[in-house]
């Protein structure tokens, strides 16, 4: 019983949304930007609207294909990045602690994060963020770690 994630979509809702809300910006640029801009001033507009889109697409893009969680039978494990790499783990066996937590927009659309901590370690060693149903992902680790400690 494996579990293999990545960030939800819904995680990042602010984001998409802007995103979804600049095409319209730029539409409405080109409306009626010339009633308030210079033919040079609505250009630079029109490549900040422009490069607004770009980034959050690159951003959101980024968030849900860079970071990865897993837990297996044998450890609970994060990784970020596409070119350099940043890995954090945790054996099943020496896990102490799982700690859920969703804003109220979260609650909603049932994703949150999911914070796990060792009996060796002083705080929060790894986290998944954004994950969907992160109380099944808790139960989850949680049955893993029963498992382990029966042998």
């Amino acid at each position: 019983m494996n579990y293999i994630a990545r960030p939800a979509w819904l995680n990042q809702w602010w984001q998409i949304g802007v995103m979804f809300l600049m095409p319209v910006v730029f539409v409405l640029a080109y409306l009626k930007g010339h009633q308030y801009f210079s033919p040079e001033n609505l250009r630079v507009v029109y490549v900040v609207i422009v490069a607004v889109f770009v980034y959050l697409i690159a951003v959101v893009v980024y968030r849900r294909y860079s970071w990865a969680y897993s837990i297996n039978g044998e450890t609970i494990e994060s990784r970020e990045g596409l070119i350099a790499r940043k890995v954090k783990s945790i054996r099943i066996r020496d896990l102490r602690n799982i700690n859920v937590n969703q804003t109220l927009f979260q609650r909603i659309v049932s994703v949150g994060d999911v914070e796990f901590s060792s009996a060796g370690g002083s705080g929060i060693e790894v986290t998944f963020r954004g994950v969907d149903d992160p109380l099944e992902v808790k139960a989850q680790a949680q049955r893993m770690q029963g498992k382990t400690s029966g042998d």
